[in-house]
């Protein structure tokens, strides 16, 4: 495996980017953009040698990726017959100004960039889309709630609540600290530190408040009154911008809208964009061919919720045909409650003796579920993943339950919620449950997680808690297990436990710990 992993990330790092499809010609040239306060927004545009009009894609760049990532999807696009503006938002790449981290100036200049568009190509005034990965694709959909130029959005990899990826179930997290330290770094805060401060010394109504209006969730009324057409492409376990809330947004939306979750975490689908034809973007680039041109090539007709399980082969599921459901919710078909016992065994009913397990803060296990958009990216690309034997997680740091072996596969879609009882040695402290998918040689493959941190707690006083874990889609096979691990730190958060502080999981008759499975 490690060879494997090794051999992957040569050939991605060292591989030419790809040219793109051949087609009528295409003009290409770099411009400067003047944007919101007269930052210079640099960037380029394709468009078609013909004199048009055409139908108008913006693309602000991701922090991560600049033009050349994006070369071939945009002069594949100019051949399509669209001019395709590409630029890098305020504060990055080239691009003057400070990064306003999704604010205001951030939004106003997509308006701008539209404005120069239609005053120096041949683009169409009446058809107007947007399209980005993860920040890019972010400023995309604030984009199109503040300007209805915009009519059709493609977002992959993008947050849908901004405050969701700072903190999940009160605990902060590491991708928002580097999203906020970066703006911190750059000059988008204020003299205490703005929102970098906030996730550091934790608090949380400053940043809910400082989120609010850079989420595109705010904004659903917007895009339903408008009817922006609603391209999503996300991958199951983004470490960057998680799902969590994504699919009830989705479902409350009336308007023309798709979801396509696959394997993976954040942009990793959507890498190889510039190497090799890649299915995200075509299926983008389709959207806006239904959506602005009008063409009818079938989208209309599908299932707006198209997945595919973690588990779905190499390539992130390249292979597999996707799963259509007529909405987010429709995905779950019914919901198994497990009980955790005292004899390390999840069963269908709570168990008659009370059970406790304690544990000790601080130390990481193998449970744990891998760096940040790297290590589930390249599982993902070779539809594996690393190892992860239960049994090497020592007693204390954390506990394992497990079913026994299912007699037929179970279809895992939807979104799991565990309730515990805990009891802690301090009035600060989080926890972190995760599902595993066990075969016969006790070597897990992960399904699902979440953290949960409480706070102002009465040190030795039990109390009971809920939270939901990850949405996920996931095909567990005949003959193995699930199992629910719950530790006390991951390296994708920051635990608010203080170092070697104990804290104790218990399950009675009267207060059973459960762990739900939403099953298709």
């Amino acid at each position: 495996m490690a060879a494997l992993l090794g051999l992957l990330v040569l050939v991605l790092c060292t591989a030419a980017p790809g040219p793109a499809a051949a087609g009528p010609a295409v003009t290409l040239r770099p411009v400067v953009i003047p944007g919101t306060g007269g930052a210079r927004l640099v960037g380029s545009v394709a468009e078609p040698a013909g004199p048009g009009p055409y139908p108008l894609i913006v693309m602000p760049l991701a922090w991560a990726a600049g033009e050349d990532q994006f070369r071939r999807t945009q002069l594949v696009a100019a051949r399509s017959g669209y001019v395709f503006v590409l630029y890098g938002t305020r504060g990055t790449h080239q691009s003057g100004g400070v990064t306003d981290l999704g604010g205001p100036k951030d939004v106003a200049d997509v308006a701008r960039v539209v404005d120069w568009a239609l005053a120096h190509t041949p683009a169409d005034a009446r058809r107007i889309g947007a399209a980005g990965v993860s920040y890019g694709a972010a400023m995309s959909l604030l984009g199109a709630a503040f300007d209805r130029r915009i009519t059709s959005v493609a977002a992959l990899s993008a947050w849908n609540d901004l405050y969701e990826m700072l903190q999940e179930n009160g605990t902060p997290t590491v991708a928002g600290a580097l999203f906020t330290g970066w703006g911190a770094a750059t000059g988008a805060a204020d003299a205490r530190g703005g929102p970098f401060h906030d996730v550091l010394h934790w608090d949380p109504e400053r940043l809910a408040a400082w989120a609010r209006p850079r989420s595109p969730a705010t904004y659903l009324e917007r895009y339903n009154t408008s009817g922006t057409a609603l391209f999503f492409g996300q991958s199951w376990d983004d470490s960057s911008t998680p799902a969590a809330g994504l699919g009830e947004f989705f479902d409350r939306l009336r308007v023309r809208k798709r979801i396509e979750m696959r394997p993976g975490d954040h942009g990793g689908a959507e890498f190889t964009a510039n190497l090799l034809p890649n299915d995200v973007v075509n299926s983008a680039l389709r959207w806006f061919d239904h959506t602005l041109k009008g063409v009818d090539n079938g989208v209309d007709r599908e299932a707006p919720v198209q997945i595919k399980p973690e588990n779905s082969g190499p390539l992130f599921g390249a292979g597999k045909s996707f799963e259509e459901h007529p909405s987010w919710s429709a995905m779950t078909g019914s919901v198994l409650r497990l009980y955790p016992t005292g004899g390390g065994s999840l069963d269908d009913r709570p168990a008659d003796a009370e059970s406790h397990v304690h544990l000790v803060t601080g130390p990481g296990t193998v449970a744990d579920s891998g760096l940040i958009g790297i290590q589930r990216t390249i599982e993902a690309a070779l539809g594996a993943q690393v190892p992860r034997p239960l049994v090497l997680i020592p007693p204390g740091t954390g506990a394992v339950w497990a079913t026994g072996p299912s007699r037929m596969p179970r279809y895992v879609r939807g979104t799991p919620e565990v309730h515990l009882t805990v009891t802690p040695a301090a009035s600060n402290g989080t926890v972190v449950a995760y599902l595993y998918d066990v075969n016969a040689l006790g070597t897990g493959t992960l399904v699902t997680y979440a953290p949960y941190s409480f706070h102002d707690r009465r040190p030795g006083a039990p109390f009971t808690v809920g939270f939901r874990l990850r949405p996920h889609a996931y095909d567990l096979p005949a003959g193995h297990r699930i199992a629910l691990v719950v530790g006390t730190t991951d390296s994708r958060y920051f635990s608010r436990n203080p170092p070697l502080s104990r804290l104790s999981l218990s399950s009675t008759r009267a207060s059973p710990s459960w762990v739900t499975l939403p099953l298709r």
